[in-house]
């Protein structure tokens, strides 16, 4: 048996054949329209719910996302016990950006009530997407290699530090929708053909960059970033629905870093993001240094 098992939120934007692969139990996030209805994240695909998101405007059904709650992470703890594996290590999105670090913690505690043999750690990784993934992999790898929960936990919180995302939008539209920018803002970006960067900066989502022109400028921007700071480790491209960034910023890593595709690992973004974020966006995932165990 395992040494412990491991429990994620929705948001880390790992590959479906790398969860089913790692034996991960996820917890998804709830997407809302208005107060009428809702999906947990997943339920349709990428493509289906990119054709909701042009169909509803700023406070007019425009989807909102919701944290899981604690009986959601309660109910994934309760599928290891049953199985005799009370040792979980949970891995969440910035506690800054959403209330499921909370919510993980909570139920842990619950758990500790009822089963209090049980060992729960909740780890807060400070960012999103698939850096918080990269933090999942890092607690996957201690798992493999028999480390005991304490260890492995001691091992995501080092990485947390090293880890980097970027990631560039087309367009400002999603943010003003879902109320992370403002309209004024939106129409100056298309006049000037502003790209924005952003980045995961102390748990919260902080302006990286702002770039004129074309797409290929702001990854020409961000692919700088990585030669200047990469040293080894996993490389991460994610994007929304937009497979020719995807393309263009693969190539661009793969000349400039030497390294080759097979390396690097390509994903998508989750609805809960796209929510924010439109399709066309697409990001960069590295380590900064080495690991050092």
């Amino acid at each position: 048996m395992d040494p412990f098992a491991i429990v994620c939120d929705s948001s880390h934007d790992l590959p479906p054949e790398i969860v089913e692969d790692l034996r991960l139990t996820v917890v998804p996030y709830t997407i809302n329209f208005g107060v009428e209805s809702g999906l947990d994240e997943g339920a349709v695909t990428l493509e289906e719910f990119a054709e909701l998101l042009d169909r509803y405007e700023k406070g007019k059904g425009y989807p909102t996302t919701a944290a899981p709650a604690p009986s959601r992470f309660f109910e994934a703890f309760m599928s290891h016990v049953k199985k005799g594996l009370s040792h979980i290590l949970v891995v969440t999105i910035s506690s800054k950006l959403s209330k499921t670090y909370d919510a993980a913690v909570r139920a842990a505690e619950m758990l500790k009530e009822e089963y209090p043999e049980s060992e729960i750690e909740v780890v807060d990784s400070l960012t999103v997407s698939m850096a918080e993934g990269m933090l999942v992999l890092e607690a996957a790898r201690a798992r493999d290699l028999g480390y005991p929960l304490q260890k492995a936990k001691g091992l995501v919180e080092e990485m947390r530090g090293r880890v980097r995302i970027l990631a560039a939008l087309e367009t400002t539209k999603y943010l003003m929708k879902s109320g992370r920018a403002r309209r004024f803002q939106h129409l100056l970006s298309i006049a000037l053909q502003i790209r924005p960067i952003i980045t995961a900066r102390d748990g919260s989502m902080a302006l990286y960059s702002r770039v004129r022109g074309r797409m290929e400028r702001a990854a020409d921007r961000m692919v700088d970033e990585v030669q200047r700071t990469y040293r080894s480790g996993t490389v991460s491209v994610v994007e929304g629905i937009a497979p020719d960034l995807r393309e263009m910023l693969v190539d661009k890593l793969c000349r400039r870093l030497d390294l080759k595709r097979a390396q690097i690992i390509e994903t998508k973004t989750t609805s809960t993001f796209m929510v924010h974020l439109g399709k066309r966006v697409v990001g960069v995932v590295w380590e900064q240094e080495p690991r050092s165990a």
